[in-house]
């Protein structure tokens, strides 16, 4: 019969009752039945990197982007606003009526000119320089100072006859006379009815001897007329002083030495005047290089030492002024066809080349002239000019819707082109100071 065995009769070798004794109790084992542990889900390690990335609402930036530009545009508009207001006012660029011209032709300017003719004034400067000089000798001489008058007629349409040799009286009572016999225009009348005395120029040389006699610009008497109505109308007026009177005793110099000596001396008050006339140029006057003329007079020389001698000299510079606005006048008739009159200026009058037509002028003495010929060649632009204060004044106020109306009266300007600030603003300033106007030159075919 086979035998069942129950696990629990089962014992290893040497456990139990029958095992060794004195053995230590073994400790007992821990039931391997543990209590189950509470689950806690375990956190996930992320990538070092991705743990700094920020989950941001998009709706959100976006509205935040919104907020931000548009108080940007606000402040733009806002600075805007402001700069106009400060910056308010109007800016005129006015492009005047402006023509290309080419000249070349012989002009005839006077002293004294007469409707419709070009006039000039002569301008004189002068200087006085010495040189020693090794002397042979003295001698004595007698010198005429001389100089030219110009001779009035105020009381008569008649002219008035002078015969040679009538005498002419300074208020020093120094007496100059005429070398010959001329005849004085009587009073005319310009075309404003306005009475125009009539004149002439003429030479005169003084009636004695001696530096007494080289005077300054003056007036002058007909002591011959004393006694009659013309007395007080016909009369003399010098515009340069008079020259050459001496008496007494002159050095004696070689003459090669003198030339040299004196083309020194010339240079050296050529240069002195020229300076001069570059820091006294009158405003308001055309002056042409090739217009100016040099007049030398020597001087009596004076004793320097045992046989030196000091010779002196003294230089006129002349040059006739033309006036810019009247020569620009007189330019635009006789070159712009369809010109009415209206002012103009010459941009540039010295791209224009000058030349006297007398070959001899330049070394004359053109204080003794009334009348000067002359050429001009080149090409320069005339150009209409305005007046500025007088649109300035038309535009205050004014709508800007007007502009176009108030300039069509200026006939001296093509085109026009207004701002007014702020750009909202209807209408021009009521402060003439806050009206800017710039020209800008276009020229015309």
């Amino acid at each position: 019969m086979t035998q069942k065995w129950n696990l629990q009769d089962i014992r290893p070798t040497g456990s139990g009752p029958s095992g060794p004794k004195n053995k230590p109790p073994t400790k007992p084992t821990q039931d391997i039945r543990q209590k189950p542990k509470e689950f806690v889900p375990e956190k996930e390690s992320l990538d070092p990197d991705l743990e700094s990335i920020e989950i941001v609402d998009g709706n959100d930036k976006k509205r935040k982007r919104v907020i931000i530009t548009s108080a940007v545009v606000a402040v733009i508009i806002l600075v805007g606003f402001s700069v106009n207001l400060l910056l308010g006012g109007a800016t005129i660029t006015i492009y005047p009526k402006s023509r290309d011209v080419s000249v070349q032709a012989n002009f005839d300017a006077y002293t004294a000119p007469k409707v419709d003719e070009l006039g000039y004034e002569l301008l004189s400067l002068e200087a006085t320089g010495e040189r020693q000089v090794e002397a042979s000798g003295k001698e004595t001489v007698s010198e005429y100072a001389e100089g030219k008058i110009f001779v009035y007629n105020t009381g008569s349409t008649a002219s008035q006859r002078l015969i040679k040799n009538t005498r002419f009286e300074t208020e020093d009572g120094l007496v100059f006379r005429i070398p010959e016999s001329i005849e004085v225009p009587g009073v005319t009348k310009d075309e404003d009815g306005n009475l125009v005395p009539g004149s002439i120029a003429t030479d005169v040389f003084a009636d004695g001897t001696g530096e007494q006699y080289n005077i300054e610009p003056t007036r002058f008497i007909v002591p011959g007329l004393e006694g009659t109505e013309q007395f007080d109308t016909v009369y003399a007026e010098s515009t340069s002083g008079f020259t050459g009177g001496f008496e007494g005793d002159k050095y004696i110099i070689d003459e090669d030495e003198y030339a040299t000596a004196k083309q020194s001396l010339d240079l050296e008050l050529r240069d002195k005047l020229l300076a001069r006339l570059n820091e006294e140029k009158p405003a308001g006057f055309i002056i042409y290089d090739d217009a100016i003329t040099f007049v030398y007079e020597e001087l009596p020389a004076t004793e320097y030492g045992d046989s030196l001698a000091t010779i002196k000299e003294k230089a006129r510079l002349l040059v006739p002024l033309l006036s810019e606005t009247e020569f620009a006048e007189y330019l635009a008739e006789k070159s712009i066809p369809d010109y009415t009159g209206d002012p103009v200026i010459i941009e540039d009058p010295y791209t224009l080349e000058f030349s006297y037509a007398d070959p001899l002028i330049p070394q004359s003495d053109i204080s003794q002239l009334d009348t000067i010929e002359f050429i001009l060649k080149g090409n320069t632009t005339i150009i209409w000019t305005f007046d500025e204060e007088e649109i300035k004044q038309d535009l205050l106020g004014m709508k800007k819707s007007e502009t176009a109306d108030i300039f069509k009266s200026y006939n001296s300007i093509s085109n026009v082109k207004a701002e007014v600030r702020p750009f909202w603003a209807t209408q021009f300033p009521d402060e003439e100071s806050d009206i800017e106007i710039i020209t800008v030159i276009e020229n015309e075919e």
